[in-house]
């Protein structure tokens, strides 16, 4: 037998959540699946262990996202890894079901797992909410799903901003400094760090690529134009990557005023979301409070990735987003929580009576708990409080003779004698 004392705590970047702070998350959740079935996301599970092969597939060798992979081996020596994100999961499902009626829109809300930089809004644990649709090329569909963003966080009562880009603008617009191939992408991952780096890490940075500290203020005022801009300076261009690019970005937004998302969503020509994966329009929100200054999700176009999965001539053109449980439950733990009971049943020898009042009370949409652990009214009244429970109903063999309930609102101090007919009433208005 091993004595050795192990000290007890979570790994960094882990955490329990008590039931207070999961109550915010399952809050979140809710919200969430509820505004994923009205707009047609059908739900999907995928494993949480994968090959390693798999989960690199996207990313060259030294890719930043590698190192953040946790990876392991099994009994039989193959490379595995946990996943860490939702996206490459899901572009295997949609290979290994060849058979799937097109286009196909799914939501997936699962763990996900990264070795990286613990800080506010981001762990080494941590849950994505995701949605994809799969079949439908368009920016009809991308508009689509910033409504849905709009609309999830309308509902959770955060001010939010979306910022969106296209990134054929971008890898045309460095196509015209003379920037190819890998230097352009190392030059967009750049320019989406802008705000996180300081001018002389952005030169060095630069520099490391071939461009001079001119060369880097002639980039950055060429990407600080607003959309009309673009379109009269290239309306002739030869360049293709700017062509479709600034079409691309012309269309959307009208599309945007059309829906009535013009004061919600911004054109942020630096935005690039990090990643080569994206082939046209990307966007991230943000807390326009700035209770978290990083986003609060994102999304954009990939049409290359399942398609290259599935390697048979066919296009599978895909868009998709993800919501950060993690940002926007910081944001919301940061408010009063209510609490899960609504009332607090305490029997004066009555146990059996009581447990068949609170289920009449659950009927009606109450959530009620019957004091079954023998405190005192005294004890049973500072555990409501405590906890939060609005009302506390107190049942001796007067109450059950009389008819009459004693019912305290514990918020205002009120206590009032009550028929069953008129609490059942009372409480499902508040149900």
């Amino acid at each position: 037998m091993n004595n050795k004392k192990i000290e007890i705590r979570n790994l960094k970047g882990t955490c329990d959540f008590a039931p207070e702070k999961q109550m915010i998350r399952n809050q979140i959740i809710d919200v969430l699946k509820t505004n994923f079935a009205k707009y047609g996301y059908l739900p999907l599970e995928t494993p949480i262990l994968n090959e390693f092969d798999l989960l690199k597939y996207k990313y060259e060798d030294g890719a930043e996202i590698l190192s953040e992979i946790y990876k392991l081996t099994d009994q039989g020596k193959r490379d595995l890894g946990l996943r860490y994100d939702l996206t490459i999961p899901f572009c295997k499902f949609i290979a290994l079901n060849k058979d799937l009626t097109m286009p196909f829109r799914r939501y997936e809300i699962g763990k996900v797992f990264r070795d990286g930089p613990v800080k506010a809004g981001r762990a080494r644990e941590f849950s994505q909410c995701d949605v994809d649709v799969v079949g439908v090329d368009g920016r009809f569909v991308e508009v689509e799903q910033m409504q849905l963003v709009a609309n999830v966080f309308n509902q959770l009562d955060i001010d939010i901003e979306i910022k969106w880009n296209n990134r054929k603008l971008m890898v045309g617009l460095l196509e015209k400094f003379g920037l190819k191939d890998e230097k352009v992408d190392e030059a967009v991952s750049l320019l989406d760090r802008i705000e996180k780096i300081s001018r002389k890490e952005l030169v060095e940075e630069f520099e490391k690529i071939g461009i001079n500290e001119q060369k880097v203020d002639e980039i950055l005022t060429e990407f600080s134009k607003d959309l009309q801009e673009y379109v009269e300076k290239y309306k002739s261009t030869e360049n293709i990557n700017l062509q479709q690019g600034v079409a691309e970005c012309v269309e959307l937004q009208k599309i945007i005023n059309k829906v009535g998302l013009e004061n919600v969503c911004k054109f942020s020509p630096k935005l690039a979301r990090g990643l080569s994966i994206y082939t046209g329009t990307v966007f991230e929100f943000f807390d326009r409070e700035k209770r978290i200054t990083s986003s609060l999700g994102g999304g954009g176009r990939y049409n290359k990735i399942i398609t290259g999965f599935m390697d048979n001539g066919i296009e599978y053109p895909a868009v998709g987003l993800s919501f950060g449980m993690e940002p926007i439950y910081y944001i919301l733990s940061q408010n009063k929580t209510e609490s899960m009971v609504d009332v607090l049943v305490v029997p004066m020898n009555t146990e059996i009576e009581c447990m068949q009042l609170a289920e009449s009370l659950r009927k009606v949409g109450a959530r009620v708990v019957v004091e079954l652990s023998g405190r005192r009214v005294k004890k049973a009244f500072d555990y409501a409080n405590k906890l939060g429970i609005k009302y506390v109903m107190v049942v001796g063999e007067d109450e059950l003779a009389s008819q009459l309930y004693s019912i305290k609102d514990m918020e205002k101090g009120e206590q009032e004698n009550l028929k069953l007919e008129e609490i059942l009433q009372k409480l499902a208005k508040k149900a």
